[in-house]
């Protein structure tokens, strides 16, 4: 991941105090991070606090700061690794009850909303149900957008792990959606 010229300048103006650097970066990103921490959680209000605290903590150290990558990587990591702090802190079987809601639909009318509501419901469940480690290569290649180069990087695993982990995770959903399609 290279470094942006965007991320250098926002970088120096966050360093500086400059609260519409820090403001722009929030909306940049907010929504990946959210989406990202949401999925690795399997809860919405859990992913809030994650946010939170990964921009309370970028504030604190923007001055420090030395980028080796990208802005949005370095946000990445901190997401993904202050879920799997909190994740691991949580009980696993309140975790198992709890999901993802509240996402947002694009859908125009509706029956269009409750069909991808339902539909996006037990894709959620079904993501929720597969192990961490494929659940979250799933979630940074999708969601985030990540190629699965930046995955390897970021989860610190190489890229032929990301791309099985990925295969392993995507049979799996196929098998749980097609299972629960049968017994409708």
């Amino acid at each position: 991941m290279q470094l942006h010229e965007n991320d250098i300048s926002l970088l120096a103006a966050a360093a500086r105090g400059d609260k519409q650097a820090f403001e722009r970066i929030y909306r940049a990103y907010k929504d990946d991070l959210i989406t990202i921490a949401g999925f690795i959680l399997r809860e919405r209000e859990g992913a809030e606090d994650v946010l939170h605290d990964v921009f309370v903590s970028f504030a604190r150290r923007a001055g420090k700061l030395r980028l080796r990558g990208t802005l949005k990587g370095y946000l990445l990591t901190s997401c993904v690794n202050r879920a799997r702090d909190l994740l691991r802190r949580q009980d696993r079987e309140r975790l198992r009850s709890c999901a993802l809601n509240d996402l947002p639909s694009f859908a125009a009318g509706p029956a269009e909303v409750a069909v991808i509501a339902q539909d996006s419901g037990r894709v959620r469940a079904a993501l929720a149900s597969l192990p961490a480690e494929q659940r979250e290569v799933v979630t940074l290649h999708i969601h985030g957008q990540l190629k699965f180069r930046e995955v390897a990087a970021l989860l610190g695993i190489s890229i032929n792990t990301a791309q099985s982990r990925y295969r392993y995770a995507l049979s799996a959903l196929r098998a749980i959606l097609a299972k629960e399609g049968a017994e409708s």
